[in-house]
């Protein structure tokens, strides 16, 4: 393909089209209109036509000239408008990469609730299950359980603690002072069995002689799961907070325990130009997390009951 001629040159020649004057289009661009008219010629030199009829005024267009006018006024026009978007709104959008569970039960309610506090700052919230699967180039910011990426920072989150989760009715089942009562109803799991096997060791409970499991692959599959009625799953605060609170679940926060691979954690991008909207999502999401704490909240409720 034929290159392109200098920009220097389109330019001069699009202002001078427009204003129908040399000595215009070298006051918009800061030169003189020797400086113009010079580049102009350049520019009919290297296309082998002429653009501008000098003998008549004001100037007048050759057919090439209207030609290739027309072409660069739209494309200047539409340059200048991307250009001052983007001047008028610098670093505004947010991209956040967050694990299915947290995406889908915690930060898509309360993205609203960012807004509100932080009108200026737009966010692109993308959901993933699969950090392999993850191009974290595209992200300023990556919340879940996965390790931290090249290039990010990690900001410290609370401890997560896991407890079982179900509806009112089967509730209404439980033994409440014998955590080996869980295990007459189906139990959800999302670790092949693993997170319940754990969950029994640190209850220090000894191995039923029959259980009912049901697999499923996400806790959050889990925690819907048994909202409907019958069943038992491993939750978080994360993934059943906003249940427990509306009352649709309930949580046995005394059978609480910690998964190896359950900790949460929100990396970032350091040094990016948009570090003043990451600060301030880091220091809302950690505000909101500590308020949507069901252990905190029932430490200070003194609510837990004791098994």
């Amino acid at each position: 393909m034929q290159p392109l001629p200098p920009l220097k040159a389109l330019q001069a020649f699009e202002a001078t089209a427009r204003l129908h004057s040399f000595s215009a289009a070298g006051q918009e661009l800061f030169v003189s209109q020797s400086a113009i008219s010079h580049q102009i010629r350049l520019l009919e030199q290297q296309l082998g036509c002429s653009l501008i009829n000098r003998k008549q005024q004001p100037l007048q267009l050759t057919e090439q000239g209207a030609t290739l006018f027309s072409v660069l006024q739209e494309s200047f026009f539409r340059m200048r408008s991307v250009c001052q978007h983007l001047v008028q709104q610098p670093g505004r959008r947010l991209a956040i990469a967050a694990q299915t569970s947290i995406a889908v039960e915690f930060l898509a309610p309360r993205l609203n609730a960012f807004r509100s506090a932080y009108p200026q700052v737009d966010t692109l919230l993308h959901m993933e299950s699969n950090a392999a699967s993850l191009d974290v180039s595209q992200f300023d910011l990556i919340l879940g359980t996965w390790p931290c990426p090249s290039g990010f920072a990690t900001v410290a989150l609370r401890p997560e603690w896991w407890f079982p989760v179900c509806s009112p009715a089967q509730y209404a089942k439980l033994d409440l002072t014998d955590p080996a009562s869980v295990f007459g109803a189906l139990l959800y799991s999302s670790e092949q069995g693993q997170d319940w096997q754990l969950w029994r060791q640190q209850m220090q409970l000894n191995a039923p002689a029959q259980l009912q499991l049901r697999q499923v692959s996400l806790a959050l599959l889990a925690t819907k799961a048994v909202s409907s009625g019958e069943g038992i799953a491993l939750s978080n605060s994360f993934i059943a907070g906003d249940a427990v609170r509306a009352g649709t679940l309930k949580a046995l926060l005394p059978w609480r325990y910690q998964l190896p691979w359950g900790q949460y954690q929100l990396h970032y991008r350091p040094g990016s130009q948009q570090q003043q909207q990451i600060n301030q999502f880091v220091q809302w999401f950690c505000a909101d997390m500590q308020q949507s704490d069901l252990l905190a909240t029932a430490d200070q409720q003194n609510t837990l009951i004791q098994p």
